[in-house]
C-alpha cells in the first residue's frame, strides 16, 4: 500500500476506493495497526524523522534475489515506502498549497538496438523478435551461443560485429550476452558489445555512458577468458563477478560498486584500484583522481530491483535521477534548496507525483508541473 494513503487517512481525505484499500491493509495485522498509530502520533513532530534504515532493511528482507538469473522482487503490502529529510522542519504544522497538476506515469521498458550495419530496431516488452543471433521478449534481449566458434576467422578486431543497446530517458532494459553474462541498463544509457566473443581473448564491452549492472559469466565457463568493461576514462577487469558502473557525464564522476567477487579498476593514467565486496571506486572526471570507499552495495543496485534509494542524497542529485527515470525537466527555483539532503526508499513504479509529494510532505517545498517541466520552489 502507498504511504500517501496513510497520510490521506490521517487527513480524512481518502476516496471510497482508497478507504477500502486502507481498511484491508489496516485489518491485515497488528503490525500495520501499530505502524499507522505511530505515524499518526508523530506525523507533525519536529523531532520525528522517518527511520529510513529500518524500512530499507525491511524491504531487503522481503526481496528475493536469485543470483546468476533474473532479479525477482516482492514488495509486501505491509511495507510502507517512506521518505525522510536530514534537517529539522522550520515549522510543525505549516500548511502547504500544492497546485493541481497533471502528471505522466513512470518509467517504460523500451530500448534501441543498433546493429552492426547501422540499422536501428525498437525493442519493447510488446515487440517480440527472434532471429539466428538473438531473441527479444518482454524487456530483455538475449544473444544465442554460437556453436561453431572459429577463432582463426576472428583474429582481426575489425571482423568482429558490434551491436549497441541504448535506453532513452525514462527507459530500462536488460541484456544477456552471448557468453551468458547478464546486464541491466538504467535510463539514458548506452552499451557497445560484440555479437559473439572471440575465444582466447578478453570478453570486452564498452559502457559509453549511463549506468549498468553486470552479473558476469565466470571465466571458468569461457575457456579462462576474462571480462572487461571499458569506458573512455577507465577500464574494469574481472574474471566473474557482480558489479555496478555509473558513468553519466553530468555527474562528473564514474562510480564502480562491487557486490560479489573482485575487480580491478584502472583509470586512463594507469592508476589502479582493487575492489572487494561493498567497496566503491569514485573517478573524478575533471581531475582523473580515483578514490575508494566502503558502501552498502545492495543499496547502490536498488534501481535494478525497482527502487529509488536515497542515502543522504542532495535534492539536486535527486532531480537528476528523477529526470532520467521519468523523462522530465526539473528546475530548482531556489538555489538554497539544492543541497538539502534526503534519505528514503521509494518504488520506481510510482507516478512521479507520488515522489514529489513525498518530498513536499516532509519539507516546505512545493512543486508545479507543466507538461514535462517541473519547478520545485520553497
Amino acid at each position: 500500500m502507498e504511504f500517501s494513503l496513510i497520510i490521506k487517512k490521517i487527513n480524512n481525505s481518502l476516496s471510497e476506493k482508497e478507504e477500502i484499500e486502507f481498511n484491508n491493509w489496516y485489518s491485515e495485522s497488528e503490525k500495520h495497526r501499530a505502524y499507522f498509530k505511530n505515524v499518526k502520533e508523530h506525523k507533525n513532530s519536529k523531532e520525528y524523522l522517518f527511520d529510513k534504515e529500518k524500512n530499507w532493511n525491511s524491504i531487503k528482507s522481503e526481496i528475493k534475489i536469485t543470483k546468476k538469473t533474473n532479479w525477482t522482487y516482492y514488495a509486501a503490502a505491509s511495507i510502507a515506502l517512506l521518505f525522510s529529510i536530514s534537517y529539522l522542519f522550520n515549522s510543525v504544522n505549516k500548511t502547504k498549497e500544492i497546485p493541481e497538476i497533471v502528471t505522466s506515469s513512470g518509467y517504460n521498458n523500451k530500448a534501441i538496438l543498433t546493429l552492426s550495419d547501422g540499422k536501428e530496431v525498437v525493442l519493447s516488452k510488446d515487440n517480440k523478435i527472434e532471429n539466428l543471433l538473438f531473441k527479444s521478449e518482454d524487456k530483455n534481449i538475449a544473444y544465442k551461443t554460437l556453436e561453431n566458434k572459429d577463432a582463426t576467422k576472428k583474429e582481426n578486431q575489425a571482423e568482429i560485429a558490434y551491436n549497441y543497446l541504448t535506453t532513452k530517458t525514462g527507459g530500462e532494459f536488460s541484456l544477456t550476452l552471448e557468453d551468458g553474462t547478464k546486464v541491466w541498463l538504467n535510463s539514458k544509457s548506452k552499451l557497445k558489445y560484440p555479437v559473439s566473443f572471440t575465444k582466447g581473448k578478453p570478453r570486452k564491452v564498452e559502457l559509453i555512458y549511463g549506468e549498468a549492472y553486470f552479473e558476469v559469466s565466470s571465466s571458468k565457463n569461457n575457456s579462462g577468458d576474462g571480462f572487461m568493461v571499458v569506458n573512455s576514462l577507465q577500464n574494469i577487469s574481472v574474471l566473474g563477478t557482480h558489479f555496478n558502473v555509473k558513468a553519466y557525464p553530468e555527474d562528473h564522476a564514474i562510480t564502480t560498486t562491487l557486490i560479489e567477487g573482485k575487480v580491478l579498476v584502472e583509470n586512463e593514467k594507469g592508476a589502479k584500484v582493487y575492489l572487494k565486496p561493498n567497496e566503491q571506486s569514485v573517478l573524478n572526471i575533471l581531475s582523473s583522481k580515483m578514490n575508494k570507499r566502503i558502501i552498502d552495495a545492495e543499496e547502490q543496485i536498488s534501481w535494478v530491483k525497482g527502487y529509488f534509494n536515497f542515502n543522504n542524497t542532495s535534492l539536486l542529485e535527486i532531480t537528476k535521477i528523477l529526470s532520467r527515470c521519468y523523462d522530465v525537466n526539473i528546475t530548482l527555483e531556489n538555489n538554497d534548496i539544492k543541497n538539502l539532503r534526503f534519505n528514503g526508499v521509494l518504488s520506481k513504479k510510482q507516478d512521479i507525483k507520488f515522489v514529489l509529494n513525498a518530498i513536499s510532505n516532509t519539507t516546505d517545498i512545493t512543486y508545479k508541473i507543466e507538461n514535462k517541466n517541473i519547478i520545485l520552489r520553497k
